[in-house]
């Protein structure tokens, strides 16, 4: 066997490389580090060390490589060791060799790894624990690895001519958002990186490296076009891993034809990329260079030669471009720029801060426009006085000089004549005149000010369209939720035996993309509810009269800044009775008391609440409700339920659009303003329309003919209430919490508008009741408040809430461990299991596979086969090999479909062999069925 015999001579060349090492041994351990020898004897030892590293990078066994690299590291320690504390250092560099030798020759053996690691991890520079153990299963799985590539290649027949249906790039209609996005972030950059491989390969610069990375990225790009449903680049991909993997196991280099018909398909793939993702046209060439590449693997199969020119396809196929390419473009999204969500969070909170600054700057215009008047006012005053100053010196003066001209003898001047003014007329006279002046600037000043006010309030307007604008790249449909709550429905079905359609109305419904992907999980739960606890078999729904399938209606709506969301099935709806009485049960209210429905049907909401005696994969452990709860408050939302006896339920929710912008009304007590969030405020009454009043020493509210309970808010803030103040100068807010009515007495109501929330910083962002702070135009700060954990209300307060209840609830669902490299793989196959009920943790890699195993415990396995630093083989053979992992079931889910992975994958330990593309039900049913052993 080649690759057996490549073993052989990478002893062999340890062996004979053995007397030199140690012949460099002796200069390293007698000589000073700046000695001449010393450092020549150091370079050969370490470049011993290097080239054997490299041999077995080029053979294909990383472990080998990294024992390689970690000696070189300690060999770098010799240059800093002063001479008489070598001895650790050498006695190391002494035992690798033969450690190494007695491995190679002794692979079945796995205490010749575990000496060969053992002697690392207690070198001077000790392999980090971690490292250890990526390298232990390394070395374990190289029985595996010589085994597996030295059976015979029966793979099924291939397809011999391309169609177009091979090479067309047309998304699907149900296709997730979370996928392309997923597509969009890797697929670009795999495709220029595999490009830049075929180029190396048609150049004859590739080595070996090379054909294994473009291999693992053709492989990538095949399984995210493939998950996805993009068939031209699934098929290509494919056809292209093949003939990669080809030339690797050869360890030759790619023949020159070939190579061009590589380089040819790497621009085709990276085409068809750009043109999924609205950024390039569809490639006109697509169907022949699928024939092409069909050609060469066809001819790889058949064991004939690559060296001979490869025959171009021509006429029929050439003909037929044009439907692929219409075909292909008929989904294309439109063209895009990709931007980082950090850049676009950014945006926004930038935005955010012109708002505030223009709010502020409208105050502030407000002030200096109240000023300007009031100056203005001021001049007239001052004016007026003036007018009164200068008469009463005119009227003083000319009876001054009359009096004089009545004592004096002879003629004189007239007492009117201009000489007899003094300076006192000059003075008075000219402050008329600044005075006049004065207000002609002040007049000036007030038309300046008017037209900036204008020009300020098209700027707020600006100011507006741009916030909305910035909001909306972060506004997303509901609709593009429905493919994967649709699947949820179905896979719920198939696990109950029942039967039901789901309907989604509004799906143009736009929401903030953060506050839609928070929302995912919620509605996931309340499907499942829907069709476990509301729908019956289709059995039943037939003997009472009903359609066989169940109905289930999502409907979404805008009202104002705030979405309603109402989740109604026509299944038997809840079991008012049994509720009360599993209530009852578990102490959770008293038997003796009376309960309206409403109340009764919010019990479900509860943490841990179940009616179920059983538990299930998708009920019976009272966590669903609980976690629609839980988001609903988080959202400072509402929660509203109603039920009919055989007719269903329907559970409505209402919440903001958007986390970061949330429509409030503005209050004040006690000097500090604090925003109550719109979608619980019904009403705000100023007062002397209703009343306050003390019945039994609580405070209830007066209003509309009803009477309502009432609190202080000034008392559930912890801020000082003025003892002196009367109820009656009291304005109040009725606010609506779980389906109940309170009011709130405020000193003062202010303003209704919408709000930028900001975090409360780490300090203070687990202060009861408050969600945020909000700055106003005026610069003062409000405190956002979050009603119902503020004033206790409802279910919260009545159960007191265990903080792990959720947490230890989510630690009994079926725990599945998702293995695979591909983001876009993970991200589906994460979706399709956590939908159907179980708790999923994912790894991209066996390293980091291990490492989630360190807190978490899956029930199930489900791994690639061919992922970077650790397989799924390799993998496999590490939990076999534990003792709390032996037992679980591992699911392979893969595209090698020839015999010999099959074999790999039986040996090392795997239960189940599925190849891709994989239906989701036969999936699903397969976890099940392996789950229950």
């Amino acid at each position: 066997m080649k690759l057996k015999d490549l073993i052989e001579a990478l002893a062999g060349e340890i062996e004979r490389a053995r007397g030199q090492l140690e012949d460099s041994l002796v200069p390293l351990a007698t000589l000073d580090a700046d000695d001449p020898l010393f450092l020549d004897a150091w370079d050969q030892y370490s470049g011993h060390a290097q080239r054997l590293g490299e041999a077995a990078e080029l053979v294909g066994f990383p472990g080998l490589q990294a024992v390689c690299t970690h000696v070189a590291q300690n060999c770098l320690l010799l240059t800093a060791t002063p001479l008489d504390e070598r001895e650790p250092l050498l006695q190391f560099l002494r035992g690798w060799p033969p450690l190494i030798v007695h491995y190679l020759h002794n692979l079945s053996d796995p205490s010749a790894a575990v000496g060969l690691i053992d002697h690392l991890v207690t070198a001077p520079d000790p392999l980090a624990e971690d490292e250890s153990l990526k390298i232990m299963h390394m070395l374990g799985a190289m029985p595996l690895q010589v085994d597996g590539l030295g059976g015979d290649n029966d793979a099924a027949p291939r397809q011999v001519l391309a169609t177009a249906e091979d090479v067309a790039v047309v998304w699907p209609d149900d296709i997730d958002a979370r996928l392309v996005e997923g597509f969009q972030h890797e697929a670009p950059e795999q495709a220029r990186y595999l490009v830049q491989l075929a180029r190396n390969m048609a150049s004859g610069q590739a080595d070996s490296s090379d054909v294994v990375a473009a291999k693992r990225t053709a492989h990538t790009l095949k399984g995210s076009g493939a998950i996805i449903g993009l068939r031209g680049i699934a098929s290509l991909g494919h056809h292209l891993e093949d003939i990669l993997d080809h030339f690797e196991s050869a360890g030759s280099q790619v023949a020159r034809p070939a190579a061009e018909a590589l380089l040819d398909a790497a621009f085709c793939l990276e085409q068809m990329v750009g043109h999924a993702l609205g950024a390039d046209e569809y490639p006109q060439q697509a169907r022949s260079v699928l024939q092409t590449v069909l050609d060469i693997a066809n001819r790889i199969d058949r064991g004939e030669s690559l060296e001979e020119p490869l025959q171009r396809v021509a006429g029929p196929v050439a003909a037929e471009e044009p439907a692929a390419r219409a075909a292909g473009a008929v989904a294309t999204p439109a063209a895009g720029m990709r931007v980082s969500v950090q850049r676009i969070d950014e945006l926004f909170r930038i935005s955010g801060e012109v708002s505030v600054q223009s709010a502020a700057m409208e105050a502030r215009l407000k002030t200096v426009v109240d000023a300007s008047r009031q100056l203005l006012a001021q001049n007239l005053r001052v004016q007026k006085r003036l007018f009164e100053l200068e008469t009463l010196v005119d009227v003083r003066t000319l009876s001054t000089l009359r009096s004089r001209g009545s004592r004096r003898t002879g003629p004189g001047f007239d007492a009117l004549e201009l000489e007899q003014y003094s300076e006192l007329h000059s003075t008075s006279h000219a402050l008329v005149e600044e005075a006049a002046d004065a207000r002609a600037l002040s007049m000036r000043l007030e038309e300046e000010i008017a037209q900036m006010g204008a020009v300020q309030a098209q700027q707020q307007r600006l100011t507006k369209d741009l916030q909305h604008l910035v909001i909306g790249t972060r506004m997303t449909e509901v609709s593009v939720l429905e493919s994967r709550l649709q699947r949820n429905v179905r896979s719920t079905c198939q696990a109950t035996g029942k039967d039901a359609a789901l309907v989604l109305e509004g799906g143009e419904t736009l929401i903030d993309g953060d506050v839609l992907g928070r929302l995912a999980e919620p509605l996931l739960h309340l499907l499942r509810n829907a069709v476990d606890h509301g729908l019956e078999t289709p059995e039943l729904r037939t003997a009472l009269g009903k359609p066989a399938q169940g109905r289930i209606l999502l409907q979404f709506s805008r009202q104002g800044q705030q979405v309603v969301l109402r989740c109604r099935d026509d299944g038997r709806g809840l079991d008012l009775p049994a509720i009360r009485r599993r209530a009852i049960e578990r102490g959770l209210v008293p038997e003796d008391r009376m309960m309206p429905d409403e109340e009764v049907a919010r019990l479900v909401l509860l943490p841990g609440f179940s009616t179920r005696d059983s538990v299930s994969e998708v009920s019976g452990r009272g966590v669903g409700m609980d976690v629609v709860h839980e988001w609903v408050r988080g959202m400072n939302g509402a929660i509203r339920i109603t039920t009919q006896p055989g007719r269903g339920s329907t559970f409505e929710l209402q919440f903001a659009a958007s986390l970061s912008t949330v429509q409030s009304l503005v209050v004040e007590i006690d000097g500090q303003r604090f925003a109550l969030p719109s979608v619980h405020v019904e009403q705000a009454v100023p007062r002397g329309v209703g009343r306050f009043d003390l019945v039994g020493g609580r405070l209830v509210y007066h209003h509309g003919g009803r009477v309502y309970p009432a609190h202080h808010l000034a008392d559930a803030t912890g801020l000082p209430r003025a003892r002196d103040r009367g109820l009656d100068v009291h304005d109040a807010v009725l606010v609506r919490l779980d389906d109940k009515t309170h009011a709130l007495a405020v000193e003062a109501l202010l303003d209704a508008r919408e709000l930028l929330v900001k975090s409360p910083g780490r300090y203070a962002r687990h202060a009861r009741g408050v969600a945020g702070l909000s700055i106003l135009g005026d610069g003062s700060v409000a405190v956002d408040l979050d009603l119902p954990q503020l004033l206790g209300t409802g279910t919260a307060r009545e159960v007191p809430r265990a903080a792990t209840a959720q947490a230890v609830a989510r630690q009994e669902l079926p725990g599945v461990l998702i293995v695979d490299d591909a983001l876009t793989v993970r991200t589906a196959l994460r979706q399709l299991v956590q939908d159907a009920g179980y708790h999923v943790e994912a790894a991209r890699d066996g390293i980091e596979a291990i490492k989630c195993l360190q807190v978490f415990k899956p029930r199930l396995v489900l791994t690639d086969l061919e992922m970077p630093n650790m397989n799924g083989v390799e993998l496999t053979a590490h939990l076999r090999g534990r003792g709390d992992m032996k037992e679980v079931p591992i699911i392979m889910i893969t595209s090698r479909s020839q015999d010999k992975h099959r074999r790999m994958a039986r040996e090392a330990g795997v239960d189940l062999y599925l190849t891709k593309p994989y239906n989701d039900a036969e999936l699903l049913q397969a976890m099940r069925e392996v789950i229950a052993g």
